[in-house]
């Protein structure tokens, strides 16, 4: 009879050590004292045992993982958790494009005609072919005998999927595509195989205005990243009929490959109904805001905040995390109060929005996201959105590597070390909010893969870039928002009083206009044209109005202060490598 048992030991997981349990335990009962586990069939069970058991331990503890958002590894995992907190994962997105289309040898008699859904044109990019779409009908009216119109064409495949309702053998309405852009999703029901009358329903969006009547439909991802269409149960939205046809159009894209996209060319124009001998397609804007679906991590941090704001804009995070959510263009969205801008102004929440791929939103996006977010906005706030404030960090850099332990040419190394520039920049910089910390920055040039780097020194400098005005004398207002060293402003040419000239400072918070002479002698030409902040980075210049500058924009740079930058509000930091000065030099160790 075995003894009583006090050498259970049940919390080790590895295999190892849950078998050297299973073996103290037994050697400890009566029956099996001074027994050799090792040299007999027991080894072999004793082996199965711990098998067993770890393989039990380790799918209970996978299985508990899945069970919450917050350490789920499997998609259709966090997704479903997902759900529970009403919060749809966004789902790939076809680049947008818009272009110009001029039609010739149109009939004389015709004032107007229509170009159809769906019609298609294509880019080409790395030889392989991509369809763009007009994600909508477009009328094209006669003036003056031209036929000219924008239209925005959308990358991607237009597909249907039609779904037979029958209640005695009920389906899911699951599109079977992968890399289905749900924005481009339409939904309609036909009253059956015989009736071809057909309803258009629309996606649900609010429901406190859904009634049993409501022709309305909802996405849900469902497994293995494939969306689902829902209808309501004829309590909350209008129930389908027994015999009903779903008729799902949609488009299936290529996420983010196609963004950039500057040349199209058109492929099918054959839903014009009207005749004309040829078309000219020309480009207003390049392709953006493709984007992949919705990664799982980004998937466990937007879902509960995207609950807590339940659909209303209150605090600053609420209208970022709206539009952000709702807005698959858009790569980052920062809002701040009235009372935080400089000067306040208050009963306003001021909002920046950077599309992707682009820097600034057109006048006509951010009407379109203003009325979208206005709605949830208490009635005495004004929503205000306003354009990004870049500024731009040019690295001056010297990178010393052991030229005896590497073939690598400097031209080689230096290729390396603006691809890192690159790289830091679009990973940590050109969003709100993202500081620029120099020791990162200096980590990243030193761990390049290329030429053995022994230590890069890098010297930082801020640039502000404007266009002024030549017609009259406006203020500049030039905000760094980082403490700037005295006697580092300066500015790139101008003419000025039919002087070529610059700008800079002249170490007591004066902003001053000089020129070289002959002798390469500064002379002053406005002593006092404006002031600086040196503890705020407020560069100002009053009634300025040059004649004329050098390139498109005219260039502001100063120094910081110090080597981390630090971005306020509605500014964002870009660091390119075009914008850089590298230097390499060969030392031996």
């Amino acid at each position: 009879m075995a003894t009583a048992n006090t050498y259970l030991q049940i919390t080790e997981l590895d295999f190892e050590n849950i078998r050297s349990n299973l073996k103290t335990f037994l050697s400890n009962q009566t029956q099996f004292r001074d027994y050799d586990f090792e040299g007999s069939a027991m080894a072999t069970m004793l082996d199965v045992l711990a098998y067993n058991t770890h393989y039990n331990a380790y799918y209970v503890n996978m299985l508990g993982n899945e069970m919450f958002l917050d350490t789920a590894q499997q998609r259709d995992s966090v997704v479903s958790h997902a759900k529970l907190l009403g919060y749809l994962p966004t789902s790939s997105i076809g680049a947008s494009a818009n272009v110009q289309l001029t039609f010739t040898g149109v009939a004389n008699t015709t004032s107007q005609f229509t170009i159809p859904k769906n019609s298609q044109f294509v880019t080409t990019i790395d030889d392989i072919q991509y369809t763009y779409v007009t994600p909508q009908a477009y009328t094209v009216k006669n003036t003056a005998n031209t036929f000219t119109i924008p239209v925005t064409i959308k990358e991607g495949i237009p597909l249907t999927q039609r779904f037979n309702v029958d209640f005695a053998n009920p389906i899911r309405y699951i599109i079977p595509n992968q890399n289905v852009d749900t924005s481009s999703i339409s939904v309609k029901v036909q009253n059956s195989a015989v009736d071809t009358t057909v309803v258009e329903y629309t996606q649900a969006s609010d429901l406190e205005t859904i009634t049993s009547t409501s022709r309305i439909y909802f996405i849900e991802e469902a497994i293995d990243g494939r969306y689902e269409i829902i209808f309501g149960s004829g309590s909350l939205g209008k129930a389908l009929d027994n015999g009903n046809v779903v008729i799902v159009e949609y488009l299936v894209c290529a996420a983010d490959v196609t963004n950039g996209a500057t040349t199209f060319s058109v492929d099918d124009l054959s839903g014009i109904t009207e005749s004309y001998s040829s078309v000219a397609i020309t480009l207003n804007s390049r392709s953006s805001g493709g984007r992949n679906q919705e990664s799982i991590e980004s998937i466990k941090f937007n879902a509960p905040r995207s609950y807590q704001t339940q659909n209303r804009a209150i605090v600053d995070n609420d209208y970022q995390r709206i539009l952000l959510g709702e807005n698959s263009d858009l790569q980052s969205v920062i809002a701040f109060g009235g009372e935080q801008a400089d000067p306040a102004v208050y009963g306003k929440v001021y909002i920046a929005v950077k599309p992707f791929g682009e820097q600034f939103a057109t006048i006509t996006r951010k009407q379109q996201l203003r009325d979208s977010i206005i709605t949830r906005t208490p009635l005495s706030i004004d929503p205000v959105f306003i354009d990004p404030d870049y500024t731009y960090v040019l690295p001056n850099i010297t990178t010393y590597y052991d030229r005896t332990s590497t073939t690598d040419s400097t031209g080689t190394i230096e290729l390396a070390v603006r691809s890192a520039i690159d790289s830091f920049s679009s990973l940590n910089l050109e969003r709100f909010g993202n500081r620029l910390r120099y020791s990162r920055f200096v980590r990243a040039l030193d761990n390049i893969s290329t030429g053995a780097i022994f230590n890069n020194d890098a010297q930082l400098i801020l640039e502000k870039r404007i266009v002024p005005n030549t017609q009259r004398p406006e203020k500049v207002t030039l905000q760094y928002n980082n403490a700037i060293r005295r006697g580092t402003v300066i500015s790139t040419q101008f003419t000025y009083l039919n002087f070529t000239c610059l700008i800079d400072d002249d170490e007591l918070g004066n902003v001053r206009i000089f020129r070289y002479n002959a002798n390469r002698e500064r002379v002053i030409v406005v002593s006092a044209a404006g002031t600086v902040n040196y503890d705020t980075g407020l560069v100002t210049i009053e009634n300025f109005q040059p004649s004329a500058y050098a390139g498109i924009e005219m260039k502001v740079r100063a120094t910081p202060e110090k080597l981390d930058i630090i971005p306020v509000r509605e500014q964002i930091l870009i660091m390119t490598s075009n914008d850089a000065t590298i230097t390499i030099v060969g030392e031996t160790d």
